[in-house]
């Protein structure tokens, strides 16, 4: 185990390896004290420790320490990396780690932070198993990586805004164990005191605390010798009370110290204490000198900070461009370093890549050539594996011809009970007959008379029912701008020039309200016409006039003019037949209207009429409203909101009153922004309040001394709302409240946008990415080491365990797919068999229902002519001759209708099973146009299921006819007479047969 080799390596070190301990120990005591003392010995250490690994490990974090102060960034990397080559030392790997990750959130290099916080823990993890076996200087060390490890953490997530991780990262951190490491707890102190991550209360409480921490830490650094700490400690006192001669000796401490981070953020707070009393040039010229020194552009969260402190001063000493110029370096380092940015946090993964992709090529290669011998040795077995595809091509198309198949007989078998249905109305005629000859026989023409009127009734009602068949027009109306469909049109101009014809399309303004499809159809229709008809050099024009009522859409030709009848189907007769539809809809659509017009010079014009549309933009003029009145400073209440359109949510609203904002500090009216600003606050808590009435309300733009901003709880609790527009509007209060020299304005503003932008930008699952890609990359190498064993074992592995069983299964497989395509081939006949039947049947009948309809029609007028004369003797001429016609015809289609009986099985039906038809059954129930909220069944006794539906909608006679005529067919089917449907009112009450394990 690594921590026994640990031990024999001690146990066999040469003389000198207390010596190397011993300068490592002073270097590291130097660390927070003196880092040119620090370099000197670690460097003394690490010219001794040649035989000793993990010494010379310790030295050179030693010396990476000394590189990150001095920030030399790229020589602290080199150093660490080193480390990882040269020792299997658990703690000094673990102190390497954790020095990348300081290096790391200096850097705002998020993906590589949680890469080596991830080896980090995977370290600490091995060291807890056998830590009591630990020599005692090695725990010590042990100490310091671990309370080390928990404030980088901390600090890294405090830098990127997830300050809930923050405190749970020091939270973990043993407090007693440090105390045994002042510089350690010196450390936890100032990172308490800096931020009060730890403490709770009101900001007063905090403050003090804070306070109390920041004094603590200064008085223990000055009693020990921690100049670093000291310089710490003076400046987070002079952060809290602004006070210049605390902060100007942190610098000196600082440049003694030489630590040129630190020596920035020193000028940087300097700056700000000389901006709070009012010195503001000499802030700037400390800001200045902060950014003096170029090295610390490597560290983008400090060169923002800095940036966003000039801007403060820039805009108090009224520099509004240089003030505006600092700021959006402010804003854009805070883009390039947020932690969800996808190129930053995915940074790396193509080197890893490449290095892998060598390894794949490798196995790829070797795979290649092992293809190559199993394509040659299974060559024969190739046309067998073709014939099984073949055939399983063959059966899934068999399938699909099947179910098409099937489809077709569905729609047949509703179309037959339609022509059955038919026929039985057909069919009720005859008993009229014979009353009428019978009522001749007595001379009663009063009853003859009523009895042709009936006849009549029932052959309009026949006559009726084969035009609906011919389908009803569906209107959607919608405004929309004509220029869509001439574009539409427009592209068909190739169609125009292969005929020698040229397109011409007029642009147009107009907006019609009518149904697109339909307007597109009509327009396609008449485009198509005069294409048709204008000859070779000829051209067509389309184009859209409006008015103050219609718009009047033309298609003009060149042409030769249309026939008298221009024809059947999708064409001109169908384009007025729309008109038609849309003058019934609407007193709106009066204005509708199809004509066509002769040119002069020759050709045809025609036009359309359609109503004038309008398209509201309620968001855009709503703007423009807000933006021509002023609006008044509104109080916390949602209620004090400005009318605003119904159609406008608050949502909506608040994003008008963030572009507003936006305008207002480019038109540099700085006041009107932060009424803007207050009015979208107040669309904001309007929406927030829908959704949790008694919730805490966003503050106002002024300052607020609250420690935790209510759109930062908002955020931390998932609630839902459009949480960049509060990004912008407290990015545009922060903009004005700096023009306006507003201090304390700004400093909430600012400090509620950062925070909520690094609450936004918090990547939470990139530690858990950075952790699967490390484990995925350690799986990837074992799975090309892999990779090469399983391909040079296949050929005696595919011997073994498949070659002996292949001929079986082939065989079995085949063999199972021939049966599948006898049985649906079997299938697919008997479908297309009983679709072609029932397609002949409904044919036939349809001949021999209109043959009946018209070769008997005129008897009934005839007959009440003959009864009106009073013509006896011709009447029953006429009325035997009419009985007999029709009676054959009805015979004829009688046969025709019974030709093809009823298929039944059970039906599972509204929760009773049913012996019936399936499609039929659901047939009905469609045409009874309910849900199935409407319907009750129940069992009725062992031979009938009873459904009581209750209507929505009255049912027409032909549709009584159907639901009749099928609930017929299943008593006659299933020999239960008892079968029936009655209807009152809008209730229906329907028996069925039961099923009952018989067919």
């Amino acid at each position: 185990m690594a921590i026994l080799g640990l031990f024999l390596f001690y146990a066999c070190s040469p003389s000198d390896k207390a010596a190397v301990d011993k300068l490592n120990s002073l270097s590291y005591a130097c660390h927070y004290r003196n880092i040119d003392s620090t370099e000197h010995y670690a460097q003394e250490a690490l010219r001794l420790s040649v035989h000793d690994a993990s010494g010379q490990a310790e030295a050179l974090n030693n010396l990476a320490f000394v590189a990150i102060m001095r920030m030399e960034y790229d020589k602290a990397d080199s150093l660490l990396q080193h480390i990882r080559s040269i020792t299997d030392n658990q703690v000094e790997l673990l102190v390497a780690e954790v020095q990348q990750m300081r290096l790391c959130q200096r850097r705002s290099a998020n993906r590589a932070f949680y890469e080596h916080r991830n080896e980090a823990e995977s370290h600490l993890q091995r060291l807890r198993e056998e830590q009591q076996q630990l020599p005692p200087r090695m725990q010590q060390r042990l100490v310091y990586a671990e309370s080390e490890m928990a404030i980088v953490n901390s600090t890294y997530y405090y830098y990127v805004g997830l300050e809930r991780q923050s405190v749970e990262a020091l939270r973990r951190l043993d407090s007693e164990a440090v105390r045994t490491d002042t510089a350690q707890y010196l450390n936890f102190l100032y990172n308490i005191g800096a931020g009060g991550i730890l403490t709770e209360g009101t900001p007063q409480q905090i403050h003090n605390d804070e306070m109390e921490f920041l004094n603590r830490c200064l008085s223990i650094s000055r009693r020990h010798h921690y100049p670093y700490f000291e310089a710490q400690a003076l400046e987070g006192l002079a952060d809290h009370t602004a006070d210049l001669q605390l902060a100007q000796q942190a610098l000196r401490l600082f440049e003694d110290f030489g630590d040129t981070y630190q020596i920035a953020g020193a000028y940087r707070t300097l700056a700000s204490c000389y901006h709070a009393v009012g010195d503001d040039q000499q802030a700037l010229n400390y800001l200045q000198q902060a950014l003096a020194d170029s090295t610390i552009q490597q560290a983008p969260d400090l060169v923002a900070s800095i940036c966003e402190q000039l801007s403060v001063v820039y805009s108090a000493l009224n520099d509004k461009s240089n003030s505006d110029y600092n700021r959006n370096i402010y804003i854009d380092l805070q883009e390039q370093t947020r932690q969800d940015r996808e190129l930053e946090a995915r940074a790396g993964l193509l080197d890893q890549a490449v290095s892998q992709l060598n390894w794949m090529l490798l196995a790829v290669i070797v795979a290649i050539l092992l293809l190559l011998l199993l394509l040659w040795l299974f060559n024969r077995w190739s046309r067998q594996s073709k014939e099984n595809t073949l055939l399983a091509d063959i059966l899934a198309e068999k399938q699909e011809q099947l179910v098409v198949a099937r489809m077709q007989v569905e729609k047949g078998e509703r179309r037959y009970a339609e022509q059955r249905a038919k026929v039985s109305l057909a069919m009720s005629i005859l008993p009229l007959l014979d009353r009428i000859r019978h009522a001749i026989g007595h001379g009663d023409t009063e009853y003859i008379c009523e009895l042709t009127d009936s006849i009549n009734e029932q052959n309009d009602l026949l006559t009726q029912w084969i035009q609906l068949r011919q389908g009803e027009v569906s209107l959607k109306i919608e405004s929309f701008p004509v220029q869509q469909l001439f574009d539409i049109i427009g592209r068909s101009k190739t169609g125009f020039q292969l005929k020698g014809i040229t397109l011409n399309v007029q642009h147009t303004e107009a907006v019609v309200k009518a149904d697109r499809i339909l307007t597109l159809f009509m327009l396609n229709t008449l485009a198509d016409n005069a294409r048709k008809y204008t000859a070779e050099g000829g051209q067509v024009d389309i184009s859209a006039e409006q008015t103050d009522n219609y718009v009047e859409v033309s298609v003009s030709d060149t042409g030769k003019g249309t026939p008298k009848e221009p024809g059947h189907g999708f064409g001109l007769k169908n384009c007025q037949g729309i008109m038609e539809k849309y003058r019934k809809t609407s007193q709106l659509f009066n204005v509708c209207m199809l004509q066509s017009e002769n040119r002069q010079g020759g050709g045809m014009r025609f036009f359309f009429r359609l109503p004038k549309g309008i398209v509201r933009l309620l968001v855009l003029g709503y703007w423009l409203l807000a933006m021509i009145h002023p609006l008044p400073v509104l109080s916390q209440q949602p209620s004090a909101l400005s009318p605003q359109p119904s159609a406008v949510t608050p949502l909506d609203s608040a994003h008008v009153y963030a572009d507003s904002a936006y305008f207002c500090n480019i038109n540099g009216t700085y006041e009107r922004t932060l009424l803007f600003a207050d009015s979208c606050r107040q669309c904001l808590n309007a929406h927030y309040l829908q959704q949790h009435p008694k919730g805490r309300l966003l503050m106002t733009p002024t300052a607020s001394a609250e420690a935790v901003p209510a759109e930062i709880q908002w955020f931390q609790q998932g609630i839902e709302t459009n949480y960049q527009i509060i990004l912008d509007i407290r990015n545009e209060s922060a903009v004005a409240a700096l023009a306006l020299h507003d201090w304390t304005l700004y400093n909430y503003n600012n400090k509620v946008y950062t925070q909520l932008f690094k609450e936004m930008s918090a990547d939470t699952s990139l530690a858990d990415y950075c952790r699967t890609m490390q484990q995925s990359r350690q799986n990837k190498r074992i799975a090309v080491i892999l990779l090469v064993v399983l391909f040079t074992s296949l050929v005696p592995a595919y011997y073994m365990l498949y070659y002996r069983h292949h001929l079986n299964r082939r065989f079995s497989r085949e063999r199972q797919q021939q049966d599948e395509i006898e049985a649906t081939d079997d299938e697919l006949r008997r479908a297309e068999l009983e679709s072609a039947n029932l397609h002949v049947a409904n044919s036939v009948l349809d001949n021999c229902l209109s043959a009946l309809k018209h070769e008997t029609m005129y008897y009934p007028s005839r007959i009440r002519q003959l009864v009106d004369s009073h013509q006896t003797e011709q009447l029953t001429e006429v009325t035997d001759y009419y009985r007999d016609l029709y009676a054959m015809f009805i015979l004829q289609a009688t046969e025709q209708a019974e030709r093809i009986p009823l298929h039944v099985g059970p039906v599972e039906l509204y929760g009773q099973q049913v012996l019936g038809n399936d499609n039929l059954l659901h047939y009905l129930f469609e045409l009874l146009k309910v849900g199935e909220k409407d319907i009750q069944a129940e069992v009725k006794d062992a031979q009938y299921v009873v459904y009581q539906v209750s209507l929505t909608t009255q049912l027409s006679p032909l549709t009584s006819l159907i639901i009749r005529q099928i609930v017929r067919d299943h008593g006659e089917a299933t020999h239960r007479r008892a079968c029936g449907i009655t209807i009152e009112n809008n209730h229906v009450t329907i028996l069925l047969p039961r099923y009952n394990g018989k067919v």
